[in-house]
């Protein structure tokens, strides 16, 4: 038996679609990083400045505001523009590969050729993040529905796990960057007053811009993890014969809408993030998918259909 997701995933127009959609994501990414460093490092920067020479203190003021203004006027609106574009070429792919209808009521409509033609052709491919085999090859012996839950599955834990160690960082390194500002101003002999409008008030802006990714990130990896929970308990019934192949068909399709609504609404998470972690994600998604698959043979061994 062949369910056909490991073939339809890599044909040339599903590749196409991995390639828009990370070409987007990309994009959405950098925007992300634009946000992180003027609304971030900028401020860091300045209020270094500020410790290390007090008579620049209106000038770090001025770029805060202005660095708070840019932010919520441009850059948020262009990254929600790709972020939702980029979700909406995925649906495409998974729709596709897994064999899903098309929710138009949710997603809207489909992503043009045009569209997805140009961000294709801007991708740049990595043979440290290769668009092929995006799904487990352990699913492929196994029938459509069944193999499809694993797939799911595996999308909501790789999401909750990127998310869960990123967000870690951020508030590490924001850690890390108060005490080295706190540091340099007690050295230099700043006075309370002094370090609170000269150089709390300009660090203000990265540290809003991290406690807020932090939450955003934190909830993205709760909601993932709560679908994951959702696919195992659902994979259970599975094992145990207790659903039907269509009714577990329809739950995948509301499953499905989750993750659209979680890659549509969710921050992205910077690439370089995802190629550090790829490799050892990529080994434990292989591992959990057998896992998964070998549950069938120790399973009460009815299937509903």
């Amino acid at each position: 038996m062949d369910n056909g997701i490991i073939s339809r995933q890599n044909l040339a127009g599903n590749i196409s679609l991995l390639a828009a959609q990370r070409s987007l994501y990309s994009q959405a990414k950098k925007v992300a990083g634009v946000q992180a460093f003027v609304a971030g490092i900028t401020p860091v920067v300045g209020a270094i400045a500020v410790a290390i020479t007090p008579n620049v203190d209106v000038w770090a003021a001025f770029v805060g505001i202005v660095v708070a203004f840019f932010d919520t006027a441009w850059l948020d609106p262009r990254q929600n523009k790709l972020r939702t574009l980029a979700a909406k070429v995925q649906e495409e792919f998974d729709c596709n590969v897994l064999q899903l209808p098309w929710n138009d009521a949710l997603a809207g409509r489909r992503p043009s050729p045009e569209d997805i033609h140009e961000a294709a052709g801007e991708h740049t491919p990595s043979s440290a993040a290769p668009l092929e085999n995006w799904y487990p090859r352990a699913v492929a012996s196994l029938p459509l529905y069944q193999g499809r839950l694993i797939c799911q599955r595996t999308n909501c834990w790789w999401d909750s796990k990127l998310r869960q160690r990123y967000s870690s960082w951020i508030i590490g390194s924001l850690s890390i960057l108060s005490l080295c500002v706190f540091a340099i101003g007690l050295l230099n002999g700043i006075s309370l007053q002094k370090f609170v409008l000269a150089v709390m008030a300009p660090l203000l802006p990265a540290a809003l811009w991290a406690v807020r990714e932090w939450h955003r990130q934190n909830d993205t990896s709760s909601e993932s993890d709560r679908r994951k929970e959702y696919c195992e308990s659902l994979w259970t019934q599975v094992v145990r014969g207790e659903v039907t192949e269509s009714e577990a068909s329809r739950r995948s399709r509301e499953l499905q809408d989750a993750i659209l609504v979680r890659r549509r609404e969710s921050a992205p998470v910077f690439d370089w993030v995802y190629r550090c972690l790829r490799r050892n994600h990529e080994e434990q998604m292989n591992v959990g998918a057998e896992k998964m698959v070998d549950e069938l043979s120790h399973g009460n061994g009815a299937r509903a259909e």
